[in-house]
């Protein structure tokens, strides 16, 4: 947003003016709003006070009638002695449909904007000073769906939640947010040691609701990037994490025995911790975070075994939910068997659940049919780790998924392929292949 113009006192210093004393188009603009005439060059100038009640009633009615193809910025100016005449107005009003939301239907807006029921009549009408939704007004609801549907749920969530967070921080915001707001905010995360790489996605959250209204990018504006950019340098962003390769993963698995007692438990983490590498599955498809989430992970009648005569030949694995999945298309994974392979995943997986015989519901579930949870899958990880005598915290449960792309590019697989196999829309893979890390 343009700083503040600053009115001259009549006793005071006198803004900066062109070299022949001519006013500015702004001040033509401001007495031609008012009915007065033209002002004179300085040296003919009355120096009558300013009435500042009559300016901000001006320069409000002005705003409020901008003419086509012109970009009008107003500061909610409001008379000292009578603050309650005039309704403030948004920081920046554009012809492409931008209004000022006031912080009571910000929640409300947010659900609109991300579950996909902008419609006429909504409370999006409601909460703007102007009464109109802009674009949203003449969308079909076709349109409406498929904006909805653009975002991933888990990019929903985290937008949601990044907002929530703004809000718990600052509850009298409105829209759109101005600068001030969204650079302090960085300096709030920063002091409160978020990592580097995660203040950006909150940011992310924040633009993103301001490009789908139409309204002015905060986020993008040269001191915003200039702050971030800072921010980042200050706190250099280091991924401890570290692949689980092969022979990471076969040490691994022997040490279940002797960090699980418990044979079915010890069953099903051989057959989760095969799969997550082979499959270059997130710890998070396959153990919940919460029981409410237990539809979002890997289910059982998504795995179909396959047989070539009485010998057990591959599984296919049909993925209905995963990160990048925005057009929520199944993806079947098929999974090759190795044959006289003690750390086969396709044999694993089937020794699992001949023991579970569960045919509903997550496919991971503990003995008493609940499913996995991830940070129970992460301490008995961290449990084996230790025992093979690595560090745990250098190996997470997505070390799994680094591992795979890791090995994978040891064995010349191409960027294409790879990408791919994890399931990646970007190129964020690459900096999971870190083959300089081990001696393959």
């Amino acid at each position: 947003m343009p700083p503040k113009r600053k009115l001259a006192n009549s006793g005071g210093p006198t803004s900066k003016r062109r070299a022949n004393n001519e006013a500015t188009p702004l001040e033509e603009a401001n007495t031609a709003a008012m009915g007065q005439d033209p002002p004179q060059p300085l040296s003919s100038r009355s120096q009558a006070p300013i009435d500042y009640d009559l300016l901000a009633a001006a320069i409000i009615k002005q705003s409020q009638q901008p003419q086509s193809g012109t970009v009008t910025i107003a500061e909610p100016l409001q008379s000292p002695s009578n603050t309650t005449d005039h309704q403030p107005i948004s920081h920046a009003t554009t012809t492409g449909g931008a209004q000022s939301v006031n912080s009571s239907g910000i929640g409300a807006l947010l659900d609109q904007v991300f579950l996909g029921r902008l419609h006429s009549g909504s409370s999006f009408e409601s909460n703007t000073n102007g009464g109109s939704c802009g674009i949203f007004k003449n969308l079909s609801p076709v349109c409406r769906q498929l904006l909805s549907s653009s975002l991933s749920q888990s990019s929903v969530n985290a937008y949601r939640h990044a907002w929530d967070m703004l809000l718990a921080w600052k509850p009298k915001l409105s829209l759109p947010v101005s600068v001030v707001d969204v650079c302090n905010y960085i300096g709030n995360l920063f002091l409160k040691n978020y990592s580097a790489s995660s203040i950006p996605s909150h940011l992310s959250a924040i633009s993103y609701v301001h490009k789908i209204l139409d309204l002015q990018d905060p986020t993008h504006t040269f001191i915003t990037k200039k702050i971030l950019k800072d921010c980042q340098a200050s706190v250099p962003v280091r991924d401890t994490r570290l692949p689980i390769i092969p022979n990471i993963l076969r040490k691994l698995l022997n040490a279940l025995a002797h960090t699980v007692p418990q044979y079915f438990l010890r069953t099903l983490l051989r057959a989760l911790f095969l799969l997550a590498f082979h499959t270059f599955l997130r710890l998070g498809e396959v153990a919940v975070k919460s029981l409410q989430k237990s539809h979002l992970v890997l289910q059982r009648q998504d795995v179909i075994f396959e047989y070539d005569g009485p010998r057990l030949a591959s599984v296919q694995i049909i993925m209905q939910e995963h990160k990048t999945n925005k057009d929520h298309a199944p993806l079947v994974i098929s999974l090759q068997a190795i044959p006289d392979s003690p750390f086969c995943p396709v044999n694993a997986l089937f020794v699992y659940l001949n023991c579970s015989k569960h045919t509903s519901g997550p496919l991971f579930q503990t003995i008493d049919a609940l499913p996995i949870s991830y940070s129970k899958v992460s301490a008995h990880l961290k449990s084996a780790v230790q025992f093979i005598g690595l560090d745990p915290n250098n190996f997470k449960g997505h070390s799994f998924r680094i591992g795979a792309a890791t090995y994978a590019a040891s064995l010349r697989f191409s960027e294409n392929l790879i990408q791919k196999l994890g399931r990646w829309n970007s190129d964020a893979f690459r900096r999971y292949i870190r083959i300089n890390s081990f001696k393959l």
